[in-house]
């Protein structure tokens, strides 16, 4: 006991000391990282700042050689350069104050303001002599010599800007180094890490033999209880499977039977209380109008419990089916349905009749009902083909849409109870049902395969 206790005591302590060295490690990291990522940010900064210095250098000496050529040919290309050259450094200069001011360097900020307020001084009088040759009020040369001491002056500058060029260069170069010095730490921290990794891995590989060990002796003596537990679930499965078809079977009764009553009992009465507020209305029409009036309404209140009635006798219990068979009933269910959703129907279903128990007849109207409604809810489908085709031994009934699909882990495990029910359905006959959908959006195909006359044992596939 005291050898075992001492073996998990040394092992929490190994563990917590990897988990220190561990956290160190990922800490030094993500600090070098976080450094590594505001030098490359600095100097990409500085790089940029060069760059956009060392083009206002350029455009100097294009506005000097700019000055002199115009003033020498007086052709407008030099004057486009100049202007061109002038306002590309104005907009440079905007970029560069607002780099030293995020960066808080004031010298910096100093020396280039300084720098380009000469330059303005300088621009301001080589614009005046310009604009005066071009007014000719000025000869060329006169121009020139005016302009002298202002071209000079840009001249000179170029050696401001360059002395700029050259600090900002050397602030990339600093920015480069701490870089490197960072990546350098990263490196080492990495290695640290790898090599405990490693040692982490050791360690885990002895304790997981051991576990390893355990779990298989542990897991022989379970092997019998779950084949215990197994016969069991399939016991239990069957007799689910059993009184879900029973319940099926009684749902089935209970709506025959429910809407008998309503077709013979609420039936009678609804036509009795029309035939009497028929007979009243025309009594009172020419006597009491107003009476008459409110009749009349009563009259179209009746009229629509009828239609609902018939509407939920149908829903129960088809009639249609009862009294014209599969066939017939497939073919007013898809049209009422194209016609209720503004489907296009494509329809190939037998010219005659098909004899069927009534059950199989009552599991084929049910799916193929409740397939046209996930078709129309989920579906969103415009178009959809039935099928119906049969040999002496089992009929094929087939549904197709072109909606959105679904999805494989959907047909799986379905969210609703929809396909469930159906595959419920089609299994207590002795039935197969294929449900599938080659993609999101190309549609959903449900194919059922029953026998003509319904196994005795209700087991079947269900793909």
């Amino acid at each position: 006991m005291i050898k075992i206790w001492l073996g998990r005591r040394s092992w929490i302590a190994a563990m917590l000391l990897a988990i220190a060295i561990a956290v160190g490690s990922l800490l030094v990291l993500e600090s070098a990282h976080r450094r590594m990522a505001s030098d490359y940010e600095s100097a990409l900064q500085a790089m940029t700042v060069a760059t956009e210095i060392n083009e206002v250098t350029v455009r100097t000496a294009t506005i000097v050689s700019s000055q002199r050529g115009y003033l020498l040919s007086g052709q407008d290309a030099y004057l486009k350069s100049y202007l061109s050259a002038v306002k590309r450094i104005r907009a440079l200069s905007e970029t560069i104050v607002a780099h030293y001011t995020r960066l808080h360097d004031r010298n910096g900020l100093r020396d280039f303001a300084s720098l380009i307020e000469v330059f303005s001084r300088h621009i301001q009088a080589m614009t005046s002599a310009r604009q005066a040759f071009a007014l000719r009020r000025m000869s060329a040369d006169t121009a020139l010599a005016r302009t002298a001491h202002d071209i000079d002056g840009l001249e000179r500058l170029q050696d401001g800007f360059t002395a700029l060029y050259r600090r900002e260069l050397g602030r990339a170069q600093v920015a480069r180094e701490h870089g490197r010095t960072d990546q350098w730490l990263s490196a080492i921290s990495a290695i640290a890490l790898s090599l405990l990794n490693i040692g982490l891995f050791v360690l885990l590989f002895r304790q997981l033999g051991r576990q390893i060990r355990r779990e298989r002796r542990a897991r022989e003596a379970l092997d019998s209880q779950q084949a215990r537990l197994d016969n069991l679930v399939q016991e239990r499965t069957q007799q689910l499977d059993e009184l879900a078809t029973h319940l099926q079977n009684v749902s089935e009764a209970e709506k025959t039977k429910l809407s008998r009553e309503l077709h013979d009992e609420l039936g009678a009465i609804l036509t009795a209380c029309k035939m009497d507020v028929t007979w009243t209305h025309h009594k009172l029409r020419q006597s009491d109008s107003a009476l008459a009036d409110k009749l009349q309404r009563v009259l179209r209140n009746l009229d629509q419990g009828v239609q609902i009635k018939r509407r939920i006798v149908e829903d129960l219990r088809p009639t249609v089916l009862m009294n014209f068979g599969l066939v017939s009933a497939l073919r007013i269910l898809a049209s009422e349905a194209g016609q209720q959703n503004q489907w296009r129907v494509t329809l190939a279903l037998p010219d005659d009749d098909i004899v069927l128990d009534e059950q199989t007849a009552i599991v084929l109207f049910r799916v193929t009902q409740e397939a046209l409604t996930n078709a129309a809810k989920y579906a969103h489908a415009t178009e959809v083909d039935l099928s119906l085709e049969h040999d002496v031994h089992q009929v094929r009934l087939e549904v197709a849409d072109n909606g959105v699909g679904i999805s494989p882990e959907q047909i799986r495990k379905p969210k609703t109870h929809g396909l469930l029910g159906m595959r419920q359905r089609v299994s207590a006959r002795g039935g197969q049902i294929d449900i599938r959908s080659k993609a999101q959006g190309a549609g959903t195909t449900i194919r059922i395969t029953m026998p003509r006359v319904a196994a005795a044992s209700g087991q079947a596939s269900c793909v």
